[in-house]
C-alpha cells in the first residue's frame, strides 16, 4: 500500500492529507506562521514522523518548479522563496517529493479526478486572494516559459488608467478579495445574497466582477481554445455564478463568430478547499520516479 502525504501550503493555513492507495484517509491543517518558515517546515516534518509516508507532494503558491524542487518566487512565507523543498525532504525526511504551484495543482486535480476528466484542452481559473489558473493540454500540464502559463490574474481586462498598471490586472477586478474589498464585506456569499435581495450597490459591484471574469474566459478561449473552462474558489459554489458568466461570454461573441458557449464547456470545479491536496496527489502520480511516462492518466 503506497502512502503519500500531501501538503497544500496557504497564506493562512497549511492543509495536509494522507492518501493510501489514492484514498484520503487522514486530513487536517495547522496555522501558517508566515514570519517563521522554519516553523512551518518543522510542523510538516512532525507529520511525516506521525504518518511515516512513502513520499511527499506539495502544492505551493508562487513559482514552484517540480523539475528542480525549488520555490523560486511568489511565496509569502519567510524563507520559502528560493527554498529547495526536494533537498529538504531528502535531507530531513529521507523521502522523495513532488512540487507544483497551487493553481496548477487545482488544474491537475480537475483533469485527473474532477470535472475536467476527458478534456483535451482544460483551463482552470481559481478565484481567491488573487486570480490564478492552470492549463492541461493534451494530457500534460502546460507551464510555459518560466512557468508563467495559466497566470490569468496578470491579464489586463479594462485597459490601464493609472500610473500603476499592477493595480489594474484581472486580480484587481475578478478576485474574491477585490469583490469583498469594493463591497466592504468579508464574505463573497453575502454579496451574492444581498445583490439577489435587491441591493443596488452590491449588484453593481457584482456585475463588474462577473463582466471581468467573462472577459477573461473570452480571451482565454480565443488564445488557448480550451474545450473546457472550470472556475474554482469558494465563490464558485454560488449557483448563479456559472450561468451569469456563460450569459456574459455569449454576449461578448462577435456576430461573425461562433457562440463560445456552444463549443466550450464552462463549469465550476468539483474540488473546493481540497483541490490543492488532490492536485498534489495527481502531481505525484505524474512525476513519481518509477512512472514510465510523463503523461497524466485520468484514471488515477
Amino acid at each position: 500500500m503506497e502512502s503519500i502525504l500531501c501538503f497544500d501550503i496557504g497564506g493562512t493555513r497549511v492543509k495536509y492529507g494522507l492518501f493510501q492507495d489514492r484514498v484520503l484517509t487522514e486530513s487536517g491543517s495547522f496555522p501558517t506562521d508566515r514570519s517563521q518558515g522554519l516553523r512551518v517546515l518543522q510542523s510538516m516534518k512532525d507529520l511525516v514522523s506521525r504518518y511515516e509516508p512513502d513520499a511527499l507532494s506539495v502544492s505551493s503558491p508562487g513559482f514552484a518548479d517540480n523539475s528542480d524542487g525549488i520555490i523560486h518566487s511568489g511565496n509569502v512565507i519567510e524563507g520559502f522563496n528560493g527554498l529547495n523543498l526536494r533537498s529538504w525532504a531528502r535531507e530531513e525526511c529521507n523521502l522523495p517529493l513532488a512540487l507544483e504551484n497551487d493553481a496548477n495543482c487545482a488544474a491537475l486535480a480537475e483533469y485527473a479526478l474532477g470535472a475536467g476528466q476527458g478534456s483535451k484542452a482544460l483551463a482552470v481559473i481559481t478565484l481567491g486572494t488573487g486570480v490564478g489558473g492552470g492549463l492541461v493540454l493534451d494530457g500534460k500540464l502546460w507551464a510555459g516559459n518560466h512557468r508563467m502559463a495559466g497566470e490569468f490574474g496578470f491579464l489586463f481586462i479594462h485597459g490601464i488608467h493609472t500610473d500603476r498598471p499592477e493595480d489594474e490586472i484581472l486580480s484587481g477586478h475578478a478576485s474574491t478579495r477585490a469583490l469583498c474589498e469594493v463591497c466592504q464585506e468579508p464574505d463573497g456569499k453575502k454579496i451574492f445574497e444581498k445583490a439577489a435581495a435587491g441591493d443596488a450597490r452590491m449588484q453593481q459591484a457584482l456585475d463588474h466582477f462577473l463582466d471581468s471574469l467573462a472577459m477573461a474566459v473570452y480571451n482565454i478561449a480565443y488564445t488557448v481554445a480550451p474545450d473546457t473552462v472550470l472556475i474554482g474558489g469558494a465563490v464558485s459554489a454560488q449557483e448563479s455564478l456559472i450561468p451569469e458568466v456563460k450569459k456574459r461570454v455569449s454576449a461578448l461573441t462577435p456576430s461573425f463568430s461562433v457562440d463560445l458557449t456552444d463549443i466550450m464547456t464552462i463549469d465550476s470545479c468539483r474540488f473546493g478547499n481540497e483541490a490543492g491536496l488532490y492536485g498534489a496527489l495527481a502531481n505525484w502520480m505524474l512525476h513519481r520516479p518509477e512512472s514510465p511516462s510523463t503523461r497524466l492518466s485520468p484514471e488515477i
